[in-house]
């Protein structure tokens, strides 16, 4: 079977046979499909347009096996063990410091690249797993020295507070009386009576200071003291500052170690201008001068 096409264009028909008519039909077909896909198939993402659409995403994954990948591995694993000898020894450093490890310190820079040398001898190459491996044991290990190096600043830090909570600062820049802790003739009554501090001689208005760190939980006048500041240190210290003639600090307040708080006075119960000093732990009064810096 033929098919006869006239146009007017034509200068005279064109006979299509029978298989030019299926293969148009065949393309036409074909055609109107493609058009179909294009409105109804949901499209792939923009990322996945262009070449790399039409690579297998079998052959788009880079084997961890690759030199390039070892060599990045073996980098990883030489900079890990920088910083673990880093580690080192700023822990032996800290330790001596802090004096819980009897191993000298060493004037070692913590920042700075650990020196590493000598010939290459007997040398050989560790494949990725291998590489992964010791990556993996460095990387325990310095978490490990991590929790150590915590420890250790931690137990600086309470040796600090301590340190600064400890009563052993003067309280005013004059001398005191050695014998005034303890028993002795009473000023007022002439008889004995205990005496719970130290009397320190100085002119009104000399200031005075806290002799260690702490929180204000008295400051206030009462008849016996007078005027008195009294500043808990923690773990059970107190100390007390009597007979002043004006108070620099309020209740609650933090104070420092070595910070002014009052002034000399002789209101209260004295004879003349002075400070009343006392030690106290857990209530009960101790002799100052076990504990004032010489």
């Amino acid at each position: 079977m033929n098919i006869i096409i006239v146009s007017d264009t034509m200068a005279k028909p064109r006979v299509l046979t029978l298989r030019q008519v299926i293969l148009f039909q065949a393309l036409l077909i074909a055609g109107i499909g493609l058009i179909l896909s294009l409105f109804i198939l949901p499209q792939a993402d923009g990322k996945h347009h262009g070449v790399k659409a039409f690579i297998p995403a079998a052959l788009n994954l880079v084997s961890p096996h690759t030199q390039e990948h070892i060599d990045a591995l073996a980098i990883q694993l030489g900079e890990l063990q920088a910083r673990m000898m880093r580690l080192d020894a700023t822990s032996e450093r800290l330790s001596g410091m802090a004096g819980i490890s009897p191993s000298a310190t060493q004037d070692v820079q913590p920042e700075a690249e650990p020196g590493r040398g000598g010939p290459e001898v007997r040398a050989y190459g560790l494949d990725a797993g291998q590489l992964q491996d010791k990556i993996s044991e460095l990387l325990f290990e310095m978490e490990r020295k991590q929790d150590q190096l915590s420890a250790i600043e931690a137990f600086m830090m309470q040796q600090t507070l301590q340190k600064n909570a400890f009563p052993n600062g003067h309280p005013v820049n004059s001398a005191y009386n050695s014998s005034s802790y303890g028993w002795r003739l009473d000023p007022f009554s002439g008889r004995m009576a205990f005496h719970e501090g130290l009397d320190f001689t100085a002119v009104v208005g000399t200031p005075i200071y806290a002799a260690a760190g702490g929180i204000v939980t008295t400051a206030e006048q009462t008849p016996d003291y007078g005027k008195i500041v009294k500043i808990d240190h923690g773990a059970g210290f107190e100390t007390r500052y009597a007979h002043a003639s004006e108070l620099l600090v309020k209740v609650g307040e933090r104070v420092e170690k070595g910070q002014m708080i009052a002034k000399v006075g002789t209101t209260g119960r004295s004879t003349g201008a002075h400070l009343h000093f006392e030690v106290r732990l857990n209530g009960a009064p101790l002799d100052p001068r076990k504990y004032l810096l010489n």
